[in-house]
């Protein structure tokens, strides 16, 4: 499961576009265009992690010889 590794820099990342994206007194984005970038990095970050979790699992059984390729 080392492969799973590669998530910890796209939740770090995501936490930063976040916090960029998060109106403040000095500036920032407007209320609903910062709850659409919510959504879209949600959505995003989300796919990318469960992609990357999902391949990471399918090498780790190869790894351990549970699935052969054809």
């Amino acid at each position: 499961m080392v492969a799973a590794g590669a998530v910890l820099p796209l939740l770090g990342l995501y936490g930063l576009l976040m916090y960029i994206s998060t109106p403040s007194p000095t500036g920032g984005m407007e209320p609903t265009v910062t709850t659409v970038c919510y959504v879209a990095l949600t959505f995003l970050f989300g796919a990318l992690i469960i992609v990357a979790l999902n391949f990471s699992s399918q090498l780790g059984r190869q790894a351990k010889g549970q699935i052969t390729t054809p």
